[in-house]
């Protein structure tokens, strides 16, 4: 038998993707069907707030090759809230409980934009919220944070048993927020790479040293450095920061990148000819590279709850959510055209 709570209404407000294109012409604020749980390890949460993040406006636009969604549909990965049903075999969790993390990317299925979502307790991230996080600091965590321990630890075997040197490349963004911190708190030698105007936020993060790079001279200077860095972890992309920082790294170093050879990838449309040559140059490095060259193509969701969660709960890590960057659900086109910047500092998020 599912507990729920009682009066749960029969529809809600989402935003939903009609159709691909600019975000203010296809996300639409709609009233439709309130989900259900269906599986026995299921859970509904009523959102309390949303995270937004690159992948969802790329999936918008429709320039992801070889992806596409039934529409319309409601996207959206992260979300903190409320629990208010749950499955027979869900144990760690109850109906009141205070939630957070990410659903496996919904490529058809119902996402996270929306008043209510259906959470898998078996395949997707969720934690209970720390009491000191706000529902907008939990709702940005999610895909970011998981990226930035898939890069850091997973990939770069960061330890705080082995201290290390970290770059970080877009280190004022979101994933690169998150790993300027994770980094400190696993023990490593932080460098962050940002604009001057954010210099100083990415220091009070934990980095040790902050490196402008609109500025030719501090770029040069960090260029020869080579043979220092343990790991670089690229947030941004493209292939003249591969060309800098990889000569960088030790012999034995790691190269981890959210995002390859191609600079804000998803930004604009590539066809397939654009994906066989990003692929050769992947293959190259890879077999014939100097450094472990690794991308960051998929996460482990069940990570979140006992790996990553877990620098949340003890404040070794926060979230940043400024308040000019916290954005209705209605009003969400704002929130994609405001990341579609790339120049937003922390995380964008969606109040429901």
């Amino acid at each position: 038998m599912a507990n729920s709570q009682p009066d749960l209404p029969a529809t809600m407000h989402a935003l939903q993707l009609v159709a691909y294109g600019p975000a203010q012409e296809t996300l639409k604020y709609v009233e439709t069907k309130t989900p259900r749980i269906s599986r026995p390890e299921d859970v509904l949460v009523q959102v309390k707030a949303i995270g937004v993040n690159p992948i969802e406006t790329k999936l918008r636009s429709g320039n992801i090759w070889g992806v596409s969604l039934t529409l319309p549909a409601v996207i959206g990965s992260d979300f903190s809230g409320i629990v208010v049903e749950r499955g027979e075999k869900v144990s760690a969790l109850d109906v009141g409980d205070e939630v957070y993390g990410s659903i496996r990317l919904p490529f058809g299925l119902s996402g996270t934009y929306a008043e209510y979502v259906v959470v898998s307790t078996a395949q997707d991230a969720i934690a209970k919220k720390p009491d000191h996080m706000s529902f907008e600091e939990a709702a940005a965590a999610g895909i970011a944070s998981l990226t930035a321990y898939e890069g850091l630890v997973k990939q770069g075997n960061l330890s705080a048993d082995h201290p290390a040197k970290l770059l970080v490349v877009g280190a004022s963004g979101g994933v690169g927020s998150y790993a300027i911190q994770m980094g400190k708190a696993l023990g490593a030698t932080v460098v962050g790479i940002c604009s001057g105007k954010n210099a100083e936020f990415v220091s009070q993060l934990g980095a040790e040293r902050v490196v402008n790079y609109q500025s030719p001279e501090a770029m040069e200077q960090l260029v020869q450095e080579k043979d220092s860095y343990d790991v670089v972890l690229d947030c941004v992309g493209g292939e003249s920061y591969f060309e800098k920082f990889s000569p960088l790294l030790r012999k034995s170093g790691i190269y981890s990148t959210a995002v390859g050879p191609v600079q804000h990838v998803g930004s604009e449309k590539l066809g397939f000819l654009d994906i066989l040559k990003m692929g050769s140059k992947l293959s190259i490095r890879k077999l014939f590279g100097r450094y472990n060259y690794k991308i960051i193509l998929s996460l482990t969701h069940k990570d979140f709850a006992t790996k990553v969660n877990p620098f949340f709960a003890n404040r070794l890590i926060r979230s940043v959510v400024l308040e000019n960057n916290i954005i209705d659900l209605k009003d969400g086109a704002k929130a994609h055209e405001l990341s579609e910047t790339h120049r937003t500092v922390g995380k964008i998020v969606l109040r429901v």
